[in-house]
């Protein structure tokens, strides 16, 4: 979180105009924005950077019914142009369940590093996320990359070509290799 975060009054400062691309089922692609074009699913709303993720959330669901659904998960994206690169880059910003507090719910576009003129990017998502995100959440200990029965080691690659006992098997004619040409007379 910031620490110099600004106060605004809402009864005395002006809002602006935030623009909310959505899409259900994921975000969409950052390819899909350009200094001339935008997403074709958006929405225009009027807010102050003090808004929460949770009040825009709620704006977002007086509008879009599958929003409203109680198991919808709604997942805020920061698209922003970075004019040294001409091009626009995306930085997730927090998630909001309706079934369930998360701590991203008072995170305000402030304290996300919003600057007027930036995107919202909004992903909806209905039902429980899958089964198989959570139990990888859980289990940190192995990945794809330890091999097929997790040793602990991580897997071979193609082109290794050292054996379990840290032989080198390249110069081995046994096993496809060696320094002289095999000839068939």
């Amino acid at each position: 979180m910031l620490k110099n975060i600004s106060t605004f009054d809402r009864e005395k400062d002006c809002p602006f105009l935030l623009r909310v691309f959505t899409r259900q089922g994921g975000h969409n692609s950052i390819h899909s924005y350009s200094i001339d074009n935008v997403p074709e699913n958006e929405l225009t709303l009027y807010t102050w950077k003090n808004a929460t993720l949770e009040e825009i959330a709620q704006l977002i669901e007086q509008v879009i019914p599958e929003a409203r659904d109680p198991d919808a998960r709604i997942s805020f994206r920061l698209v922003y142009l970075n004019k040294n690169a001409g091009r626009f880059f995306q930085k997730d910003i927090g998630r909001v369940v309706s079934a369930k507090p998360t701590r991203d719910q008072k995170k305000t576009l402030e304290e996300s590093r919003f600057m007027i003129g930036d995107y919202l990017d909004v992903a909806i998502f209905i039902g429980p996320p899958p089964a198989i995100a959570r139990d990888q959440r859980r289990d940190t200990r192995g990945s794809r990359d330890m091999g097929r029965f997790n040793t602990g080691r991580p897997a071979m690659r193609t082109g290794d070509r050292r054996g379990s006992y840290g032989r080198d098997y390249a110069n081995n004619n046994r096993f496809g290799g060696g320094a002289r040409p095999r000839r068939d007379y």
